[in-house]
């Protein structure tokens, strides 16, 4: 019984842990020139949050991350006006990272 409860576990956490990791390597490529690796925006996102900010990181759902991937804001440009588009996936695994930076 301990063991069938473990599998079950670890295959519900798995995605999200590899949808995590997948993120990272999303965000470092397409997002941490402007938002920095470490979330603190750089002088060419100038006015954007820092995503590492605890208040940003409480008041931001990811999905309202999501949106702000997929439409853009500010001077950022969003998913469906860029050539190299991402999956509605990719966008969820972004945003989901997102949520982890401190």
């Amino acid at each position: 019984m301990l063991l069938a409860v473990v599998a079950v576990f670890v295959l519900v956490s798995a995605p999200a842990e590899l949808a995590a990791a997948d993120g990272k390597a999303l965000y470092d490529a397409r997002c941490a020139m402007c938002h920095g690796k470490d979330g603190v925006a750089k002088p060419t996102a100038k006015g954007s949050a820092n995503l590492n900010d605890p208040k940003w990181q409480e008041a931001t759902k990811v999905e309202a991350i999501e949106t702000m991937i997929t439409d853009g804001k500010g001077k950022m440009k969003g998913n469906k006006d860029n050539k190299d588009k991402m999956s509605g996936d990719e966008i969820k695994a972004v945003a989901t990272y997102v949520k982890t930076i401190k």
